[in-house]
């Protein structure tokens, strides 16, 4: 049975706003756009992003589940690809990148946290389990990589897990005044602390 037109319109009108919430979001913050900054540029009416997320809370929570989706689809294809522990490390670090090549957005989960006093405690929650989602990972990858030899490094899993994705987050703001070279510069630095070779 194929959809209907109007099903199809509604869902890429959905779709278009969870982009461009996502986009605002990482450029700007969540307290920093409304819903004005999404119906002008996609030309649609204020209604209409109401009529898919009907609070702004509502529209913070979807597009933060649908990046926690994605970024558990990302490591999902690690795991299935039996990845060793150094691409995995490297993935992490290239959604980063990613983020970085973007327009030096920031990682929603970065900006959340910048701004976690004054967000919904709906939406804390979403940043919550994206946090642990990514540490759980890192952990996983650090801890694997010094079982098998490939990491170096003192302490635990655990703290080190933490430094990354703290250097990381921090590599991503800081680039958007110092510049590439320097988040790249964090990235090195990443790696030599963990015994890898340039």
């Amino acid at each position: 049975m194929h959809a209907k037109p109007q099903t199809i319109a509604l869902a890429n009108t959905r779709a278009a706003i969870l982009d461009l919430a996502e986009r605002l979001l990482q450029e700007k913050g969540y307290n920093a756009f409304s819903y004005k900054d999404i119906s002008n540029p996609l030309g649609i009416k204020n209604a209409a992003v109401h009529y898919h997320f009907p609070t702004k809370t509502a529209l913070g929570v979807a597009t933060l589940r649908r990046y926690r989706e994605r970024f558990q689809e990302y490591i999902l294809g690690f795991e299935q690809s039996d990845a060793d522990p150094l691409a995995k490390l490297n993935g992490y670090i290239a959604i980063q990148i990613d983020h970085l090549r973007n327009g030096y957005r920031v990682c929603p989960l970065g900006i959340l946290e910048a701004e976690y006093n004054t967000i919904p405690s709906e939406l804390r929650a979403e940043a919550k389990a994206l946090e642990k989602e990514i540490w759980f990972w890192v952990r996983d990858t650090l801890a694997a990589g010094r079982e098998q030899n490939i990491f170096h490094f003192m302490g635990t899993s655990e703290d080190k897990a933490c430094l990354i994705a703290a250097a990381l987050q921090g590599a991503l703001q800081m680039a958007r005044i110092a510049g590439a070279s320097s988040f790249f510069a964090i990235v090195r630095q990443i790696k030599r602390d963990l015994g890898l070779k340039e």
